[in-house]
């Protein structure tokens, strides 16, 4: 290759890393979020200028600030467990920083042990992760701030203010309680519109996906709405019934994709409709849509429309309880019982001793360098070494430069400002952009969230508008602290991971194969929603992964090809197992063993870098024929185009350990 064929492919690879670092999220938030969050945030700040009790009002601020930050959607009851927590870890941690400050050393060491106490505690899942980062942020800020109030105040005018935020987050249920439940069945419905949408066209693979995601979604929503009813449901029910309509609908668009059809794009809008009228619990009436269908040279979709007309109804036409037939309610797994039986694995440990040796850095270098106010430097080393969230990389870079957005407007509010007007007009704003920004990017969530954090902190330590630019100082010091202790040493751990990653998948894979066409139809959802979530987590990984340094962003975009072909693998397992031929011709558990037997060969091989199988894959029968041609691919895939390169030198090995 040629230097300048050779500039230009780095020239393309950095403006790929900087695209991901830029790139923005789809994230539609109704406007009574946005209106939400910022009373939830505006108007203590305004009962306090109103009644000159600032510091006390940026408290209870502070407290709602969590019910922005800790809201992820969905039911209720999922919303409320969420932000509570999240409420309650941000005023235990608060308190308890309270109770640790003044001390020196002894406080900064207090400090470390609770925040990796708390980050252990977030490791078992995404709401304890959710909270236990909420919790170190208040200890940090607790421990650092002096107030003039009574010692046991600012914790119950935080906790009040988290209070006040988890009601203005619930109050929606009060109008309507399975808002989110009918949501999400509609949202399957708009997901398979989509596909409609995509067949014939080369969206199918990513519209497909979608679907499955939101289908799965609903599934999960519904089974957890039906556990905690206290008895008959008929609005449940109805909705239960028309998800299980999608069924039918599913299966003739599944159909139509292996043909190659293109689907005329009124097929889409019938879907759209019905959408509609799911979300708003209108009597679907879909009369004139088979009609439409059957016009449009779709006999196909009209059936299957026809077919699931009774289940559209809400059940009406039908004997039983559709709740019966999604299956049996997952028993809860008490909490003692899981912290009894929870094992920190080696990820965790390594992940508590870099966030430790960050956390002492950060310590050693605001006292060696007399920082002001130096409680900044782990309070943000804290938030973006999170894991739960992101690339940490990635995420120092985007702080950094969401920072600089930050302070700027920082630092005019508090120059211009002279009577808090425009501090609370600021702040109302702001707030409101939150729930956006949040799922957009995280560089935006820090330019929205830096200025209200030193809005409502310097009503508790008031200072000129120069200490806006220290915070600066103190975002790139933790950035730098990040990548040089926490990051960087440990690059060659982040590039295993995508291996394990994959390895993973390919497991979860031969687990779904080796059972689906075994397991009653109770089961079946919960075999194909753990192997359509562990390729979500490989994409969520490889998709990191690009962001990050060469050594690790060459990896993650050497396995993108063998994550398509795990989709394929996934998706031929599924239409195999829910076609109409598998009720009368399904394989034995033999021959499904076999298949699975040479996917999780090829999973132990990517895990410790052994060579592939060089044998091609074989259908043990006819009902598994293109389950082992998609199985044949991935090997193909993983083998790489220099297989059998060398005759005689055995076994191929996977190239990407090459990279």
């Amino acid at each position: 290759m040629s230097r300048h064929s050779l500039t230009r492919a780095a020239r393309t690879s950095n403006m790929r890393w900087l695209m991901s670092l830029a790139h923005m999220e789809p994230s539609p938030v109704s406007r009574w979020v946005a209106l939400r969050a910022a009373l939830a945030i505006g108007l203590p700040t305004a009962v306090g200028l109103a009644l000159d009790q600032s510091a006390a009002a940026a408290l209870v601020a502070l407290g709602a600030l969590p019910a922005i930050t800790g809201d992820n959607g969905g039911p209720y009851r999922n919303r409320a467990l969420s932000i509570g927590s999240t409420v309650f870890g941000g005023a235990l941690g608060y308190l308890l920083g309270n109770l640790i400050s003044g001390h020196g050393l002894l406080t900064s060491g207090a400090m470390t042990v609770l925040v990796l106490a708390a980050s252990l505690i977030g490791t078992f899942n995404n709401i304890a992760a959710v909270a236990t980062l909420q919790f170190a942020v208040y200890v940090i800020v607790g421990s650092s701030l002096t107030s003039t109030l009574p010692p046991w105040l600012p914790s119950v005018l935080v906790g009040a203010g988290g209070i006040f935020g988890l009601a203005l987050t619930l109050s929606g249920w009060v109008v309507n309680p399975i808002a989110p439940e009918r949501a999400a069945v509609a949202m399957a419905y708009r997901k398979l519109a989509a596909m409609f949408a995509a067949i014939g066209t080369s969206r199918i693979m990513a519209a497909r996906r979608d679907m499955e995601a939101a289908m799965t979604n609903a599934y999960d929503i519904l089974l957890t709405a039906r556990g905690r009813a206290a008895g008959p449901s008929p609005r449940l029910a109805r909705l239960a019934a028309q998800l299980q309509a999608c069924t039918p609908l599913t299966n003739a668009a599944m159909a139509l994709a292996r043909a190659g059809r293109v689907v005329p794009p009124d097929c889409a809008r019938v879907m759209n409709r019905l959408a509609d009228r799911v979300e708003n619990n209108a009597d679907p009436d879909p009369g004139d849509d088979i009609a439409a269908l059957r016009l449009a040279d779709m006999p196909q979709l009209a059936d299957a429309l026809a077919q699931a007309l009774p289940l559209l109804d809400g059940g009406r036409q039908q004997t039983g309880d559709p709740l019966a037939t999604l299956g049996p309610v997952r028993p809860r797994t008490p909490w003692r019982v899981l912290a009894r039986t929870y094992r920190p694995g080696p990820t965790t440990v390594r992940y508590l001793i870099r966030l430790g040796l960050c956390l002492i850095a950060a310590e050693a270098v605001a006292l060696a360098v007399s920082l002001p106010r130096s409680y900044w430097v782990p309070l943000i080393v804290v938030v973006i070494f999170k894991p739960n969230f992101g690339s940490v990389f990635a995420r120092a870079l985007q702080s950094c430069g969401g920072s600089v957005v930050g302070v700027a407007i920082s630092a005019t509010v508090l120059a211009l400002d002279r009577n808090g007007l425009a501090s609370l007009l600021t702040v109302g704003v702001l707030a409101s952009l939150l729930p956006w920004s949040i799922r957009r990017n995280y560089g935006l969530f820090s330019a929205i969230l830096l200025p209200i954090l030193m809005l409502l902190i310097g009503a508790l330590q008031p200072g000129s508008w120069y200490i806006a630019l220290a915070r600066l100082v103190d975002v790139g010091v933790a950035a730098a602290i990040v990548l040089l202790v926490g990051y960087l040493p440990w690059i060659r751990i982040e590039r295993n991971n995508l291996d394990h990653a994959v390895s993973t998948a390919m497991s979860t894979l031969a687990a779904y194969l080796n059972t689906v066409f075994q397991a009653d139809p109770a089961s079946r959802h919960d075999l194909r929603a753990s192997a359509y979530a562990r390729l979500s987590d490989l994409r969520i990984a490889l998709q990191r992964g690009l962001s990050e340094p060469r050594l690790v962003s060459r990896r993650a975009l050497a396995w993108w090809p063998v994550e398509v072909a795990l989709e394929r693998v996934a998706n031929a397992i599924s239409d195999t197992a829910w076609s109409p031929q598998a009720a009368t011709a399904a394989p034995s558990a033999a021959q499904t063993a076999q298949l699975a037997t040479a996917l999780q060969t090829m999973s132990t091989a990517v895990e410790l870098g052994l060579p592939m199988p060089a044998e091609h894959i074989t259908a043990p029968s006819p009902a598994l024929q293109d389950v082992a041609a998609e199985i044949e691919s991935l090997r193909a895939a993983l083998t790489g185009p220099d297989f059998a390169a060398a005759p005689g030198a055995g076994a191929p090995k996977h190239p990407i350990h090459q990279v």
